[in-house]
């Protein structure tokens, strides 16, 4: 996955190094975070990747079924989601896009839900937003 934010810079989901790397406009290389786990930060295949309209990047953890957040130079905010088949978890969380709801008047996430085949739609603090 790639993201852009409002700056400009360039996030990649480097799906099987298990990291984020960070790059300007221009292309130049800023930094990295993550590596293989389980943990806060860790990864086990990023897969998407988008920001929110104050910078915020977040990244589905395709493997550990979650979605993280982070600053955009890295730092660990919060995570949400667990494996399983209910209202608010995943069964490998494999994309995500943060939109404008018009009726809601604020940010949402949709995440792609792999394989409980599904769509499932939060605020940008994690809370599963009902239908």
């Amino acid at each position: 996955g790639i993201a852009v934010d409002q700056s400009g810079n360039v996030y990649v989901a480097d799906t099987y190094n298990h990291r984020i790397q960070k790059f300007n406009s221009s292309g130049t290389y800023l930094g990295q975070w993550g590596n293989y786990g389980t943990g806060n930060g860790q990864f086990n295949q990023p897969y998407g990747i988008s920001t929110d309209s104050s910078g915020d990047v977040y990244v589905t953890d395709l493997l550990n079924s979650r979605v993280q957040v982070f600053s955009s130079n890295g730092v660990y905010i919060r995570q949400f989601g667990t494996s399983g088949s209910g209202n608010g978890q995943f069964n490998q969380a494999n994309d995500l896009t943060i939109a404008f709801d018009y009726q809601m008047d604020k940010e949402v996430i949709y995440v792609g839900d792999t394989f409980n085949n599904r769509i499932q739609k939060f605020h940008l603090d994690g809370t599963y937003i009902t239908k």
